[in-house]
């Protein structure tokens, strides 16, 4: 009998992309006033009106501040049992705008305000209905 290969979902349709340089976060630009958001929304919080288009934000960016998750987050978390810390961030991209992410660094002794951030896409957790749940997230550049 074959094995039955899982599928991969976004965590949300349309956060990210693909190109042979790697993963990439979709964020949305204002035509009006080029304001930058994340992630995509028809929406600019700035002019209020449906003026924005779909771009590819910049694979690495800055770190801006972080914190350690030392405690299971209450539900809907689906993260590894037993929960194991890990870091978050906020990661400040070239194009102005900061995204909250999970860090593949979780040793604070390691992270630095100031460092070199890239994105990296990978598997979450396994939702109801056997899917691989991927989500965003930064890592260190080396």
């Amino acid at each position: 009998m074959a094995e039955q290969r899982k599928s991969e979902i976004q965590a949300r349709e349309g956060l990210f992309d693909w190109s042979e340089d790697g993963p990439y976060l979709l964020g949305s630009r204002c035509r009006q006033c080029s304001e930058v958001i994340f992630p995509t929304n028809p929406f600019c919080p700035q002019c209020c009106e449906e003026t924005t288009e779909v771009i590819r934000l910049s694979r690495r960016g800055t770190l801006y501040s972080f914190t350690i998750q030392r405690f299971k987050p209450p539900p809907p978390y689906r993260g590894p049992d037993p929960f194991v810390p890990y870091g978050v961030g906020i990661v400040e991209l070239p194009e102005g705008v900061r995204v909250t992410a999970v860090l593949e660094e979780s040793n604070p002794e390691c992270l630095r305000v100031g460092m070199q951030m890239e994105t990296v896409v990978k598997v979450r957790y396994e939702n109801d209905d056997g899917n691989e749940v991927l989500g965003y997230g930064f890592k260190v550049v080396e």
